[in-house]
């Protein structure tokens, strides 16, 4: 038996080369059953949501007294989410937090069935050929936040997750150095004199005055005010660290969009089935 199911698979490969078509085999060939042979080609690689996606399939059966059943299509879901905020009051280091998730929604799913008859085969292919499509959800269309010119703490909650804010403004501070109090606290209004915290170092390499905080006691450190450590942690919020005075927009994006990895199963008779390469397509708005 297992030198017969061998045979098998090589001629209907043979055959495949000769017809200038591929041959596509599931888990199923392991143990000796070789389903229909099929191939196909899609209409495009995105389609809108909402929409069907048009293909055309050609496909066969190399053994004899097995008919052809039907084909499915199938494709399973993949959500991909960007998240990114910045805060463009910093200007000794660029601040952005930036992820990327692409997560598995939906497994391998039946979407729709095709009937098979003997009036589609075709002579010139060999082959049984169809022109069909199949439909993608108006779920799945891509949504996006972005650069909002209106800031909603709830979106932020919903979209980054409860705790985000303070954990961005928090991380935020440890990197503060004194151009970005400065740059900050003027921009945001919260200090009128900056000087009356700053000292300056004559820099022989660069020939001239570096302003810094002042130095302590001890000239060991110079150590950020509490005065504008204070002012840091009460009054200046999250929607005010992402705040673009530039555009009137906040420094904030949430992309989420959705691909589809599809194919074809083609059944016989036995409800052995093969299947054609996977396709992986792009849903648009």
């Amino acid at each position: 038996m297992k030198t017969r199911s061998i045979f098998i698979l090589t001629v209907a490969a043979f055959m495949l080369v000769g017809c200038d078509k591929h041959d596509f085999f599931d888990d199923l060939t392991i143990t000796g059953e070789v389903g229909p042979q099929a191939y196909w080609e899609i209409g495009s690689s995105a389609v809108s949501a909402g929409q069907s996606l048009s293909f055309q399939l050609q496909y066969y059966t190399a053994l004899k007294g097995v008919s052809i059943d039907r084909s499915e299509a199938w494709y399973n879901l993949t959500e991909n989410i960007e998240r990114q905020v910045s805060c463009p009051w910093v200007s000794s280091f660029t601040y952005s937090v930036i992820s990327s998730v692409a997560e598995e929604k939906r497994i391998e799913q039946k979407i729709k069935t095709y009937a098979h008859t003997e009036d589609l085969w075709n002579d010139s292919l060999h082959a049984y050929y169809i022109e069909e499509s199949f439909p993608v959800s108006s779920t799945l269309a891509p949504f996006s936040w972005t650069n909002p010119a209106v800031f909603e703490a709830d979106k932020m909650n919903q979209y980054f997750g409860e705790g985000f804010m303070q954990h961005f403004k928090d991380s935020l501070e440890q990197k503060l150095k004194y151009a970005d109090y400065r740059s900050m606290m003027i921009g945001l209004g919260l200090v009128d004199d900056f000087m009356q915290y700053t000292d300056s170092t004559f820099d022989v390499n660069s020939d001239a005055y570096v302003y810094h905080f002042k130095w302590n006691a001890d000239s060991t450190a110079q150590p950020v005010p509490d005065e504008l450590t204070t002012l840091y942690r009460d009054s200046v919020s999250f929607d005010r660290l992402i705040y673009s005075s530039a555009d009137n927009s906040y420094s904030v994006s949430y992309i989420r969009k959705y691909n589809i990895r599809a194919l074809i199963r083609v059944y016989d008779d036995r409800d052995v089935y093969g299947i054609t390469e996977p396709k992986e397509i792009e849903v648009i708005q």
